[in-house]
């Protein structure tokens, strides 16, 4: 079946406020992993995502004649700390390791989960050399930068000597390594009974500008956005006559929109025995001003004035979810802090 856009809003023509063209990353979260059993399937799944939370109940049903006794897990994206030191993250909480604020909760009651985070570098694990030298695993940890740069001579010798960083910009050191981090439980699947889980986190919601040049074929940007979000020609005129309208209105402000964009690793959902059951997903854009677009093969309806949603039955995800919100104002409490280079919202 080929894709097509889904764009839903109504089209503003107010100004927006001015701010820096500094841009923040996405990163993907999602739904949860079994260790090991073929024997669990996933009956359902009610999964609701904006841009600044993201909720899921699970139905899950053992169908094994015994109980069984796992682990299960929760595993964030990899936080590339060689990147994220040039380009801010998204919104995370000041926690470095639940920098998403993850809660996992079994009927009413929250599940307590065991962490693990670990440095990689070049496929091997640096976390002792890193935590031996005082620095902070995770970029997303107040104390990053400020520690990194106040090391030791002889400290920073011994992770140069490890090629965990380099000080090669002249702007404190730069770091190499690879962030990991999962959260994991030990969860009981009752023989021919359903459990229901809920999980719900803040995503990583990505922040940048959205002008004329992003629906440009030719543009770098114009390829990302108009490949990742499915924007077709009917959008990209759309969108090419709010940007004019809004230059017209205020040249000063470029006419730039706020894109906002949240990943989901919806093929998560692939893990466990069978397809989905029954899959019924909620994108909320935040306001009935704003605009959404993502690739998705089968029909929204309207929930309200802000929301849509999707029902799917026996369903294998073959691919995660990339979602495009364009508004007006910036995503209030959305800039990284741990980014060398300043960023003004």
């Amino acid at each position: 079946m080929r894709r097509r856009l889904i764009v839903l809003g109504v089209f503003l023509f107010a100004s927006m406020p001015a701010f820096a063209d500094d841009s923040s990353a996405a990163l993907g979260a999602g739904g949860l992993v079994l260790a090991r059993s073929a024997d669990v399937r996933m009956a359902a799944e009610e999964l609701k995502i904006s841009p600044r939370d993201v909720s899921a109940t699970f139905t899950f049903v053992n169908d094994a004649r015994s109980d069984i006794d796992t682990i299960v897990a929760f595993v964030l994206p990899d936080i590339d700390t060689s990147r994220f030191s040039e380009e801010p993250l998204g919104a995370t909480t000041k926690d470095p390791v639940n920098f998403v604020g993850f809660e996992i909760v079994e009927n009413g009651r929250k599940v307590p989960f065991e962490t693990e985070q670990r440095a990689f570098y070049k496929g091997r694990d640096v976390t002792t050399v890193l935590r031996g030298a005082g620095v902070p695993l995770n970029i997303v940890d107040p104390a990053f930068v400020k520690t990194l740069d106040a090391l030791a001579p002889a400290k920073r010798k011994l992770l140069q000597a490890a090629d965990l960083v380099d000080a090669e910009s002249g702007e404190g050191l730069h770091p190499h390594w690879t962030v990991r981090t999962r959260f994991f439980w030990q969860q009981k699947f009752p023989a021919g009974r359903a459990i229901v889980l809920e999980e719900r986190y803040h995503p990583v919601t990505g922040q940048a500008l959205f002008g004329a040049s992003e629906l440009r074929p030719d543009s770098e940007d114009g390829r990302y956005y108009l490949k990742n979000f499915c924007i077709d020609p009917s959008a990209q005129r759309s969108l090419a006559r709010m940007i004019a309208n809004k230059i017209r209105a205020d040249p000063r402000n470029g006419g730039y929109l706020t894109a906002l964009t949240t990943d989901y690793v919806l093929s998560t959902g692939n893990n466990w025995k069978g397809p989905i059951g029954h899959f019924h997903l909620v994108l909320d854009k935040l306001e009935p001003d704003n605009v959404l677009s993502l690739c998705w093969d089968t029909a929204l309806a309207r929930k309200g004035p802000a929301a849509f949603e999707s029902t799917r039955e026996s369903f294998a995800p073959k691919g995660d979810l990339k979602i495009l919100v364009l508004q007006q104002a910036p995503l209030a409490g959305s800039a990284a802090d741990q980014c060398r280079c300043p960023m003004s919202m």
